[in-house]
């Protein structure tokens, strides 16, 4: 064997740095980024020098990676890599045999990394897989919620719009209302100040008719008065008279039974007297007709006074009864107009307002 190179640490013997690999990648590159990684505490593997170097083909770091095996065992034992030429020839074989077998295991721990790379890999591309379906359902999803998201919001814009219309239909109704309801306020007014207007007349002609009423019955009655009086005064003449009469009849007869014995000329005078008074006792029984026919007028007049002051009676109660009808009327117009108040549409809320 060769001798350590002076100036180089036997427990750090250099790399033999001899060979290039193809497409760029270097021996010494590999071998700087398996020293970095196992410094690190890290098995180097194909994927780790490819991310360590930034690029590479596995199949051009793989070869590389297995000179560096090699290497290893004598860098770690403090041995410089021999070399071929260098050997005596009875250890070429010997180092043959080494190197072949280092890089046998060494192929086939990289036989192992490949296939768990490629297991990674496959699991990587099931997973890009199952991220791009992923994703080509997330973009579904997304199309259908910004549909959605179009359509509510479109629904709520004509929603929106739908209730302006509602809101300006209602503060229609309101306004229409408030004007319905002064209308109604004024036709109230107007139908009260009617109604006070038709119980003042009212009340005027009640009056009237029961002062007319009352005149006219104080007239009947002072009428009647003085024709009772008055035929009073005439019968009591006329008794005075048939007492007068009788008494005169009576003195007469006396008078005759005395005289009756006296002459003839006496008795003719006193059947004239006789046939005067009998004429007057006619006169005094046509007098007595005529009184008892105006007092057979004034029982007449009296009983159409009481036909007049009944008819008077009569037009008061039907004057009472329409007054009754008019204030029925008047409070059913009262009550409807009420009732149309309580029945139109709130300007929603009283019951709530």
């Amino acid at each position: 064997m060769n001798p350590v190179t002076p100036g180089v640490s036997a427990s750090n013997p250099p790399m033999p740095l001899r060979r290039r690999g193809p497409r760029g990648v270097q021996l010494e590159e590999v071998v700087e980024a398996a020293d970095a990684l196992l410094a690190r505490g890290l098995k180097p593997t194909i994927e780790r020098v490819r991310q360590h170097l930034g690029g590479g083909s596995p199949n051009t770091i793989s070869p590389l990676l297995d000179e560096w095996f090699v290497a290893l065992s004598a860098r770690l034992a403090g041995v410089p890599t021999p070399v071929e030429d260098d050997l005596p020839t009875e250890l070429r074989s010997a180092w043959h045999h080494a190197k072949h077998e280092a890089r046998t295991l060494a192929h086939q721990a990289l036989q192992a990394e490949r296939l768990a790379l490629e297991e990674d890999q496959a699991k990587l591309r099931a997973d890009q897989t199952a991220l791009i379906a992923r994703e080509a359902q997330w973009a579904g999803a997304q199309a259908v919620l910004k549909r959605t998201l179009a359509e509510t919001h479109d629904a709520s814009e004509a929603q929106r719009s739908q209730l302006a219309a509602t809101q300006k239909e209602l503060a229609d109704l309101r306004r229409r209302a408030a004007q319905e309801t002064d209308t109604l306020r004024e036709e109230v007014a107007q139908l009260r100040q009617g109604n006070e207007s038709l119980r003042g007349e009212h009340a005027r002609l009640t009056e009237a008719h029961e002062a007319a009423w009352r005149q006219e019955r104080e007239r009947l009655q002072a009428r009647e008065a003085a024709h009772e009086k008055r035929f009073l005064v005439d019968v009591d003449r006329a008794r005075q008279s048939v007492k007068a009469l009788e008494a005169d009849m009576a003195k007469e007869k006396k008078r005759r039974v005395q005289l009756e014995d006296a002459s003839g000329a006496e008795r003719a005078s006193l059947g004239a007297a006789l046939q005067e008074a009998r004429g007057v006792e006619r006169e005094l029984r046509k007098e007595l007709q005529a009184q008892a026919v105006v007092l057979s007028r004034a029982q007449v007049n009296c009983q159409a006074l009481d036909e007049k002051i009944g008819a008077i009676g009569r037009a008061l109660a039907e004057e009472r009864i329409a007054h009754r009808a008019a204030r029925t009327a008047l409070a059913q117009a009262l009550a409807a107009v009420g009732q149309r108040i309580g029945k139109r549409p709130p300007k929603r809320g009283a019951g709530a307002g």
